[in-house]
């Protein structure tokens, strides 16, 4: 099997409510984009906070004290109280991919369901960045401030993808936590979880970074954000949404998830980090949803020696344009070491469609140095009929036909690309991964693209495919939907 199955553990989004089975971004509305944009780093630095004497210290204190950094970021953490549309309930998860339990998920078929998690303020005219999670499927959002003070929020956009969201109150003058960097913390650096759990508010515990970059598969989307800032601070129910800041109190995460066999803290938490967190919601702002950048390389990782093994490459992808080829190795992007396939994942979420990227590596045993034009995944797919949109959704999928070149590489006259997966009929499979090429369906061979949505949408009950992976192209895998 091309997956590898997930350990025993569940991976819990620490709220009460949780995602809905089939949430899309289609069901959030987006505000239109701004006129006259501002990012939120420029509304940070025209409301430069005066240095206060947080907790009687100017500076920061020795490392075995976290004084300075909880009295500095807590006024800045909020309180969502968020009400669910009636019928939002517990998906059904392979018990292999669960990542949530029981207890997390009450009987909501008649009524509204109110649950609680956090945010944390980022601009002082009231922008607010939570989880995706959180807030999604909801009918409304409170906001309570540490002072006590409570607002509707507004939602401005949200991203599955990434697990965020961007929230708007109406005041003004607010505190906020100021943006961060990754780069100024290592594995071993103590860093303080802010947050709400279990409807404790304004909660501060204190850990290290145990790992940087850390893979771990999301609920929502195969092929999304799985690259996490890994710590042992207590984080439980309501933590979501919550601010992972360092020694100085500034933030270097939004805290998403733990790894638990109970449902509760076991010494595992995960938050997204601040460079893919000022990104998004930056876009957010600006444009209503996330702008991103798609290279079109299916990698893998080499298990002993360094780089990303590049195991093929999409028709009109940016990485073919830009001459990359089937074997080649990526060490570096723009300078930058790239470890493994979630580090480049993360590298890709942090660049909008358009922009150059410096690619180094190896081919054959030589240095390669390739200038590629990220271009978007919308470009790469042809546009879809309106009438196999809700098919395309409910399957959960997103698919591209093969070039001349890798059908002749790969001895086959037909098949489709599978290259994204998210919730849905696949996901819950969990049997198939982006890259798997759709050869048959039902026994009849795929052709296109095209040819595939038409025998789908005539299809009834249960469908085989039947397919394979670059890597292993004379061994095909077979799956019941």
């Amino acid at each position: 099997m091309k997956n590898a199955l997930f350990f025993a553990a569940m991976l819990v989004l620490p709220h009460l409510p949780g995602l809905r089975a089939n949430a899309q971004e289609k069901e959030v509305r987006f505000r239109a984009g701004i006129t006259s944009f501002k990012s939120l780093e420029q509304k940070q630095q025209e409301s430069q906070q005066p240095e206060k004497n947080f907790a009687n210290a100017s500076v920061p204190p020795p490392a075995v004290s976290f004084r300075y950094a909880a009295a500095k970021a807590s006024p800045a953490v909020v309180h969502i109280i968020a009400t669910y549309k009636t019928g939002y309930q517990r998906p059904d998860i392979n018990p292999f991919s669960k990542f949530y339990n029981d207890e997390l998920w009450p009987n909501t078929n008649r009524q509204d369901y109110t649950g609680s998690a956090s945010g944390v303020i980022l601009s002082s005219d009231g922008y607010i960045v939570t989880n995706y999670h959180v807030a999604a499927n909801t009918l409304s959002v409170e906001v309570q401030l540490p002072d006590k003070r409570s607002y509707d929020a507004r939602l401005i956009g949200a991203d599955s993808l990434t697990d965020l969201a961007l929230l708007k109150i109406q005041a003004r003058g607010l505190p906020f936590v100021a943006f961060g960097s990754t780069d100024s913390v290592a594995v071993g650096d103590w860093v303080l979880a802010i947050g709400n759990p279990l409807n404790l508010e304004c909660t501060a515990t204190a850990g290290i970074i145990s790992a940087r970059s850390r893979s771990i598969n999301t609920l929502e989307e195969k092929g999304g954000i799985t690259s996490f800032i890994q710590t042992d601070a207590v984080m439980n129910e309501g933590s979501s949404g919550g601010a992972l800041v360092d020694i100085n109190g500034r933030l270097i995460g939004v805290n998403t998830g733990i790894i638990t066999p109970t449902g509760n803290y076991t010494g595992y938490s995960f938050s997204i980090p601040v460079e893919v967190v000022r990104k998004v919601c930056n876009d957010l702002l600006h444009y209503g949803m996330a702008s991103r950048a798609y290279m079109g390389v299916f990698l893998k990782d080499m298990p002993y020696a360094p780089g990303l093994y590049i195991d093929s490459l999409l028709q009109q992808g940016a990485g073919m344009s830009a001459g990359l080829r089937k074997g080649d190795l990526i060490l570096r992007l723009d300078g930058r070491e790239i470890k493994n396939v979630a580090r480049f994942n993360e590298m890709m979420l942090l660049h909008h469609p358009g922009d150059k990227v410096m690619v180094s590596g190896m081919r054959n045993g030589r240095s390669l140095n390739v200038a590629v034009w990220l271009n978007s995944q919308q470009e790469i797919t042809t546009q879809t009929n309106a009438e196999y949109t809700p098919l395309l959704n409910r399957m959960g999928i997103e698919i591209a036909d093969l070039s001349a070149t890798e059908k002749q590489q790969l001895d086959i006259e037909g098949g489709v690309r599978l290259i994204k997966v998210r919730r849905g009929t696949v996901f819950e499979s969990n049997c198939i991964e982006p890259g798997f090429i759709i050869l048959k369906l039902n026994n009849q061979p795929v052709h296109s693209r095209d040819n595939l949505l038409h025998m789908l949408m005539n299809s009834k009950g249960k469908v085989l495919l039947t397919g394979i992976y670059d890597d292993f192209p004379d061994a095909p895998y077979m799956v019941e939907l």
